[in-house]
């Protein structure tokens, strides 16, 4: 158990450790002298706080009780800066029996147990599942509880795979497609119509894509990236970071955000085990960056 530092305790909404690619939380409590962690002493305790906007520039959405809340039930309206996918965790305490969580959130309302955390202020987080904002604007959100009352600390809502987890083919090759990625943004997509099929709106610089993945047969891949971009619009200075290696190429002017080319942009070395696949715009020329359709991971070796 160790304690923080107690500065701005009620922008605190979460605690977490990086343990590799893994998000862990950790259980803590709000005391006199501080913010208490609970558990993993081998990482550095990290921290999801509050700001002045729900929303974060790198995507996470970090939602207070507010004064439309009662005992059973916390509403919330958020207005979505883009569409796309959420993991819904709560930050919770319950001192003491049980409860069942049921968000009413775009149509997701699957209950989820909850169990006690021992103390008032002893708080726990828990994945309440996936959710999928179909379109930007208006959103309303709700949480009921069935059983005992917990107090609630956040409704956070983290970016999330907008597709299906990614393996390796037999031929070794590794397919990062669009649709499976996981924006870490505010302004960049997914975009779902089938002459789309697209990464877009690449319109602010800080946001980000990445894939996680798993690589049984390791070795040296080919990149190939398959990039669109509007008539007058190339020049962007784009990175791609992987397994400590970084590869930086320029977006090419293909016509149309939608005209795809593929594009051999270097080679990584990559072993066996979990892997997270980074797009990270180093610089923005023109209105937007491009479109990305996929990304193929080619064995050379």
């Amino acid at each position: 158990m160790t304690f923080t530092n107690a500065d701005s305790l009620d922008h605190i909404a979460n605690v977490y450790v990086q343990d590799g690619l893994k998000l862990r939380h950790l259980e803590f409590s709000i005391m006199d002298a501080g913010l208490k962690t609970h558990g993993d002493k081998n990482n550095e305790a990290r921290t999801d706080r509050f700001g002045d906007t729900p929303q974060l520039p790198d995507g996470r959405i970090l939602l207070q009780p507010n004064g439309d809340a009662t005992d059973q039930t916390h509403p919330w309206e958020y207005n979505a800066s883009r569409p796309g996918k959420y993991w819904v965790e709560l930050v919770y305490s319950l001192a003491s029996g049980k409860s069942i969580a049921v968000p009413n959130i775009s149509s997701y309302r699957i209950p989820t147990k909850l169990e006690a955390t021992g103390a008032a202020n002893r708080f726990h987080n828990i994945n309440l599942g996936k959710i999928y904002f179909v379109q930007a604007g208006k959103q309303k959100l709700e949480l009921k509880f069935r059983g005992e009352t917990p107090k609630v600390r956040a409704l956070i809502l983290r970016p999330a795979p907008e597709g299906e987890p990614i393996g390796q083919a037999l031929d070794r090759s590794i397919l990062l497609h669009s649709r499976d990625a996981t924006i870490h943004g505010t302004k960049l997509q997914y975009e779902i119509k089938p002459h789309k099929n697209t990464i877009g709106y690449w319109v602010n610089p800080t946001d980000h894509v990445c894939w996680d993945f798993t690589v049984t047969s390791g070795g040296m891949f080919d990149v190939e990236i398959h990039q669109g971009c509007g008539k007058g619009q190339g020049g962007s200075l784009v990175a791609l970071e992987i397994a400590g290696q970084k590869l930086d190429f320029t977006v090419k002017d293909t016509g149309h955000f939608q005209n795809f080319i593929p594009r051999m942009v270097g080679t990584v070395n990559l072993a066996k085990g979990e892997h997270r696949f980074w797009i990270k715009p180093v610089n923005k020329v023109r209105n937007a960056i491009m479109d990305v359709r996929r990304i193929r991971l080619i064995p050379i070796n």
